[in-house]
């Protein structure tokens, strides 16, 4: 067993304490980062007592092993600036971890390349790819724990038994799912985040109040992310069995494999594409008509990758621009406001300051936007014609 360094030495570093390296994780294929940035990613899971940045990977200490697993088991395959992670206890013995060990050991940093396909990276350890992603033989290996379909958020652990029985009932249902008990000091938004870029497709909330209402608050991560906020139990578990189920199959769909034929574009629309790529002259008509192919090659892809329905609430959504503008002309349409007989709304310019709303739409760039808009159409001239 590897003897504790004394705490009160200069120089100490607990992230650094061989006698404490189950408590602690292992973070690889880390980006350009300070210690307060890898640590914020740590902190939904458990304090943070220590860490340490170095070239390529970094250590994060943790007050028990099991906060060290967890912790690990989650953001291991994860995204962090652009990059995907390789993280470990770094109790483990993969050549990896002793070459960072090894490195810290002798005060310097990580360093190693990635081959492409398969090789070796950081300290000879063996790396593959696996959904694109090239990360180590070892985190590729069938008994890591994969990315769990769901995660369970628990605010306060007097509910932990009503969690683990929502656990058990999405684990029935066929997802793969976990108990978070976050810190008290991260905010939900951060924690959400962090859960849906492993690629969390759901998370379940649970707060005191659930329980009593019998009750849980359901965030959909996939797709057009959506909260259904105090939902029934049952509904809820309902919800996310069924939304699972269709997403399973409809993922079996996009892997089945599809000849070169069948994606081919229609030959005359493959024409007109390879005439634009090519940046040759094309005709208002030929402009029209890659558009219209366009838009409905997206449409079908939309519903492919989110479903029928919420492809339809994407593409039915009104844009937000037009939507202000049709408010403010009603406004303006409006008889207190346009006629010319009417008593107008504000007798000063000091009871218009007053109006604290109005000030507030007025400081909004889009408001502002609109009201150009308007003025620059002729819509003041057919005012003013006939009134």
């Amino acid at each position: 067993m590897a003897a504790s360094r004394d705490p009160t030495a200069p120089g100490y570093n607990i992230a650094r304490d061989p006698a404490l390296a189950k408590n602690r994780i292992y973070v690889g294929n880390l980006p350009m980062c300070t210690r307060e940035e890898l640590e914020s990613i740590c902190h939904p899971y458990g304090k943070v007592v220590g860490s340490l940045v170095q070239k390529n990977f970094g250590f994060v200490q943790f007050e028990s092993e099991e906060i060290a697993n967890k912790c690990a088991d989650a953001l291991n395959k994860s995204t962090f600036k652009s990059k995907a992670l390789i993280v470990r206890n770094a109790s483990l013995k993969t050549k990896a971890v002793r070459k960072a060990n090894q490195a810290l050991a002798l005060g310097g940093g990580g360093g190693g390349g990635v081959v492409a396909g398969g090789g070796v990276g950081v300290g000879g350890a063996p790396m593959t790819v696996q959904g694109g992603i090239v990360m180590s033989a070892t985190a590729a290996a069938p008994n890591v724990v994969p990315i769990n379909d769901c995660e369970i958020i628990v605010v306060n652990r007097d509910n932990t038994k009503y969690a683990e029985f929502i656990e058990e009932r999405l684990t029935n249902a066929g997802l793969r799912v976990d108990v978070l008990f976050p810190n008290e000091d991260v905010m939900l938004g951060q924690v959400l985040s962090n859960i849906s870029a492993r690629g969390c497709l759901y998370a379940v909330l649970v707060t005191p109040q659930h329980e009593a209402l019998n009750s849980i608050t359901v965030n959909i991560l996939y797709g057009v992310p959506a909260e259904h906020r105090n939902m029934p139990l049952e509904d809820a578990i309902q919800l996310i069995a069924s939304d699972f189920q269709i997403k399973k199959e409809r993922d079996a769909v996009l892997m089945i494999p599809i000849s070169s034929q069948k994606s081919r574009h229609p030959d005359a629309m493959q024409k007109l594409i390879e005439m634009l790529a090519d940046n040759r002259p094309l005709t208002g008509l030929q402009y029209e008509c890659i558009i219209k192919y366009l838009q409905e090659q997206h449409e079908k892809q939309l519903k492919v990758e989110l479903g029928e329905a919420n492809a339809l609430a994407k593409l039915q959504a009104p844009d937000p621009e037009i939507e202000l503008q049709k408010k403010i002309l009603s406004i303006m349409n409006k008889p207190a406001v346009t006629e010319i007989n009417s008593e107008l709304m504000y007798s000063t310019f000091e009871a218009v300051k007053a109006d604290a709303r109005l000030m507030e739409l007025l400081k909004d760039a889009r408001v502002m936007k609109s009201l150009e808009s308007i003025y620059k159409s002729e819509l003041l001239d057919t005012i003013s014609q006939y009134f």
